[in-house]
């Protein structure tokens, strides 16, 4: 984007797509803190457990499994935690 011009419709429609893309991750990650903090007590814990990695996941973080689109994966797996807690 030419920071000197007008903004284009393509320009508008790009940032449109980056935040609606930026919206829906942040909602996600708002979903899966939500059922954490359910199952985990307070939102402190579960902002750690966000940041912790999980081997069931490959010792990837949840933070980062919502980042590659994989909020419902990791629901399920915080659901099956709520069962065997």
């Amino acid at each position: 984007m030419n920071q000197d011009g007008p903004i284009t419709l393509e320009t508008m429609a790009a940032l449109r797509e980056r935040f609606g893309q930026q919206s829906r991750k942040a909602q996600a990650y708002y979903a899966v803190m939500h059922e954490a903090r359910q199952v985990l007590g307070s939102d402190d814990t579960a902002s750690a457990w966000m940041e912790a990695p999980l081997p069931a996941f490959e010792s990837r973080t949840p933070a980062q499994l919502v980042a590659q689109g994989r909020e419902q994966a990791l629901l399920d797996h915080i659901r099956s935690m709520k069962k065997s807690g």
